[in-house]
């Protein structure tokens, strides 16, 4: 019979953690009869890595597959015998139940767990059984790391977003009158589970009928391989979508709208890591047939705490922010329920979006469902030759490979966010002429 095993985290059965946080779990083992074994060590493993095909690489007849990895985090501890070796001696491993602890710090410099079409960065716990002669038996758990990026501790997130652009057309060789475009949101920086409002002012002046106007959150993702050569290869998902209908010639229309952000990962731009991500609002402007587009984009940063308004925070609450900012984020609490959002997501625009926030109210770091999780990327697939070559880790086993696991992100559903930037109203200081 099989040895059973589960690994389970303290205190954390979602098992998602702030990087520098403390990580703690058991392993516990059910033995039916006695088994011989050499020892018993957990592994807490996390790393990065790249894998694609090129073709036409070294020649037009061959290909190549473009790697790189890099390790940031491996602690093993043995809790039964000592180091594999051929001096090592058997241990009669009676039968009967078992359970061994494991802790370790997480460093604060870890990046956040991804997983993309081309690259992961994946952590997970290794409870790894060493037998005479045989193959080492390996059980895994992954868990979801999240590097912090607090909106509150850098101004510049407060900052309003706001881009203006001008077209102008040609009808039979004459140009026609400038088509305006101004695209205003209340802050630059937002998180998971946020609202991004914005406002979308077209003033068309030409002789040209607009047909369809389009903003799209698009999260871009880019990955750097160093072998054989230093490459990079870039992957574009739409995070978001609102439509909005047509502006004729001659006129003007003032939309307005909002980006629901689902479970993302926050926006990782960290020095020396293989994988990046970031985030930009892209609005499309679609003209008549046989004219281009007019097309604006403008960066915009997800991070994994929003933005707190004093105005809506009352003094016991902030103290409460505060404490749990400082000296390290707030940990991740799990309850429950309310782990959807309870409103229903709209595509299409209509012009003016009437539906408001809930009243204020703190959610702390509700994890996405599975559901959503599985829902934005790709799965990731790398031969498990490279993973021994790279990674120099004789205890993993082919066999028990994770391929379903999607890193979980905090969220922030119902969570108020201002509809129009802030200290202005509606028209006061836009203009479109």
């Amino acid at each position: 019979m099989p040895i059973g095993c589960l690994i389970s985290f303290t205190n954390n059965p979602q098992g998602v953690y702030y990087a520098g946080q403390e990580l703690s779990g058991s392993v516990d083992f059910n033995v039916d009869i006695t088994k011989r074994i050499k020892a018993i060590h957990i592994t807490v493993n996390g790393f990065a890595k790249i894998r694609w095909i090129k073709k036409g690489y070294p020649s037009d007849s061959e290909r190549a597959t473009c790697r790189a990895y890099r390790s940031y985090l491996s602690s093993r501890s043995y809790v039964l015998g000592s180091v594999t070796g051929s001096s090592c001696s058997v241990i009669d491993w009676l039968a009967g139940e078992y359970t061994y602890s494991f802790h370790v710090i997480l460093p604060d410099n870890l990046p956040t767990s991804f997983d993309g079409k081309y690259g992961q960065i994946h952590y997970e716990i290794i409870a790894t059984i060493d037998r005479p002669s045989r193959y080492p038996k390996v059980y895994r758990l992954p868990f979801t790391v999240i590097h912090p990026l607090d909106l509150n501790f850098d101004p510049i997130y407060r900052v309003p977003l706001d881009i203006l652009d001008r077209k102008t057309f040609w009808s039979f060789c004459c140009p026609t009158g400038p088509l305006t475009v101004k695209f205003s949101t209340p802050y630059c920086g937002y998180a998971a589970g946020q609202k991004i409002n914005f406002i979308l002012f077209i003033n068309n002046e030409s002789s040209i009928d607009i047909t369809e106007c389009l903003v799209k959150l698009k999260q871009e993702v880019s990955y750097e391989s160093i072998d054989p050569q230093h490459e990079y290869r870039y992957d574009k998902n739409v995070i978001a979508l609102k439509k909005f209908g047509s502006v004729l010639r001659w006129s003007r229309k003032v939309y307005r709208g909002s980006l629901d952000l689902p479970s993302v990962p926050p926006t990782n731009v960290m020095s020396g890591c293989p994988i990046a991500i970031t985030y930009a609002i892209k609005i499309i402007i679609k003209p008549t047939e046989f004219h281009f587009k007019l097309k604006l984009k403008i960066p915009v940063t997800i991070g994994s705490i929003p933005i707190m308004e004093s105005h809506i925070i009352d003094n016991e609450e902030r103290e409460a922010n505060r404490r749990r900012r400082y000296p390290r984020p707030p940990p991740l609490i799990v309850t429950d329920g309310n782990l959807r959002s309870n409103h229903i997501h709209s595509i299409h625009g209509n012009g003016v979006d009437d539906n408001s926030d809930n009243p204020p109210e703190y959610i702390p770091m509700v994890p996405p469902s599975y559901e959503d999780a599985m829902a934005l990327c790709d799965k990731f697939i790398d031969d498990i030759e490279y993973l021994h070559s790279a990674a120099s880790t004789a205890s993993l086993d082919s066999s028990h490979r994770i391929f379903d696991f999607k890193p979980r992100y905090p969220v922030y559903y119902n969570f108020i966010t201002p509809t129009v930037p802030p200290g202005s109203n509606e028209h006061s200081n836009i203009s479109l002429n």
